[in-house]
């Protein structure tokens, strides 16, 4: 006799199972991606800290000032770890992992399962969240249709529910192109040269978006604290699309490809080559730390004694996709553990990863509740007007309880709202022929 779903849904709960293998990684799983999720979300919380302390001043720009201009300058990159970019890296890459292994092993790619397998991934834990955002704001309900439909962006009147949904509408829309990508790219007799072309007609088209609007780049950065009609402009041309962050997802695809079509080939190109793999390496750690050194979001820094428009054109341009290059590169490294490549691989490998990269999906859609209410324990306040200096001691208090208030919510979405939704997921292909272990569950 058919069960109904309640009674599958609860006998997929498995408390004390899903928390050990929160705690306890299994042999099928690579180290090295667990390490890099973990880290891109933990960064990402971290620039949501910093601009939560800004949105806590409210307007008040001396507040503003005071704070970005006596934060310590050897902290300053704080402010462009923007997770968005590298998490897409991260999504490209094992996402297009696993239909690169069913074409491989097929012949073909069912779109259908894969639709339905990453709406099941995706939507319990989404449709948790908005009824946790909805009440929130009174006009929620007014943008409810299009965040269902994840095409918010595209309308000027509706807004997100959830603060970090847009990334998500760029997601979906992603996935929805990856299996026509992928036998696109499988059709070309040199797939590598394929996404290599992907990945700098992205590179050009973004350029073009920013070159064709001289509002952009001519302004300074920082005129995004300032004003907010800027800050929107900048937004909707720049973030919010998926043709201007395509990018980041096509050199995770890259990377993916790579791995699986040519990891060996590439590790043992790397043991023959130490002084190529050392260089490399190098070469990704170089382009993250040139992402992410410029203070472009103090005006009273001497970077901007001298504003050159140009400049800032190449850097509105290629800034993000310079650090998701850089991300990329090392990640492809360290799944070759040669040489140096075998310290990445070490870094990211460490067990302390784990628990974070498996509580990826609820961190990244419930952290913004958890940083407001961090910042409360943190100021021993409600009253945002009594605030008037943050120290910086402080922001690492409030970075502190987001991220263990977070886990802990985090843990509970995930054993009874995720795991037991990617457990009716398995059982709903049980008939399909079983995959080999994935990399990752994303």
């Amino acid at each position: 006799m058919a069960q109904s779903f309640w009674s599958r849904y609860k006998r997929s709960i498995q408390f004390k199972r899903d928390l050990k293998d929160l705690y306890i990684r299994p042999t099928t799983r690579y180290a090295t991606l667990d390490g890099a999720r973990a880290i891109t979300i933990l960064l990402m919380v971290l620039f949501h800290v910093m601009f939560g302390i800004v949105m806590l001043f409210h307007g008040d720009f001396q507040k503003i000032d005071y704070f970005i201009s006596h934060f310590p300058k050897y902290l300053r990159w704080m402010w462009q770890v923007q997770g968005s970019d590298p998490l897409f890296v991260m999504c490209g890459l094992l996402v297009a992992y696993t239909l690169f292994r069913e074409y491989k092993k097929d012949g073909s790619i069912q779109f259908l399962r894969f639709y339905k397998r990453r709406l099941m991934r995706i939507l319990p834990l989404f449709f948790f969240a908005i009824l946790l955002y909805l009440p929130t704001d009174k006009d929620n309900l007014g943008n409810l249709w299009s965040n269902l439909l994840f095409i918010s962006s595209f309308f000027e009147d509706q807004r997100h529910i959830i603060p970090v949904a847009w990334s998500l509408d760029v997601q979906l829309q992603f996935y929805f192109l990856l299996p026509f990508l992928v036998l696109m790219v499988h059709g070309t007799r040199k797939p590598v040269t394929a996404m290599v072309v992907l990945i700098v007609a992205s590179l050009a088209w973004r350029y073009w978006v920013v070159a064709s609007d001289p509002e952009i780049y001519t302004r300074p950065f920082y005129d995004i604290i300032y004003d907010r009609t800027y800050g929107r402009l900048l937004a909707n041309k720049l973030y919010y699309g998926l043709d201007v962050r395509v990018g980041a997802f096509f050199m995770g695809m890259l990377v993916a490809y790579l791995h699986f079509a040519h990891g060996k080939e590439l590790k043992a190109f790397f043991r023959r080559h130490m002084l190529i793999n050392t260089l490399l390496v190098l070469a990704g750690v170089a382009m993250i730390v040139l992402a992410l050194c410029l203070p472009v979001e103090d005006k009273t820094s001497s970077f901007y004694d001298h504003f050159s428009p140009a400049f800032n054109l190449l850097w509105l341009s290629f800034d993000r996709y310079l650090y998701s290059f850089g991300l990329s590169l090392l990640v492809l490294m360290a799944l070759c553990p040669v040489g140096i490549g075998r310290w990445v691989d070490w870094v990211l490998s460490w067990p302390i990863w784990h628990p974070v990269a498996q509580l990826i999906y609820p961190i990244y859609l419930f952290h913004f509740i958890f940083i407001v209410i961090a910042a409360v324990i943190t100021f021993q306040t409600v009253d945002r007007s009594s605030i008037d200096v943050v120290q910086t001691y402080q922001v690492f208090l409030v970075y502190f309880w987001t991220v263990v208030l977070t886990m802990a919510f985090s843990t509970f979405a995930h054993i009874y709202v995720e795991k037991p939704f990617l457990t009716l997921r398995e059982k709903v292909h049980v008939d399909a022929p079983a995959p080999a272990p994935s990399p990752a569950t994303m």
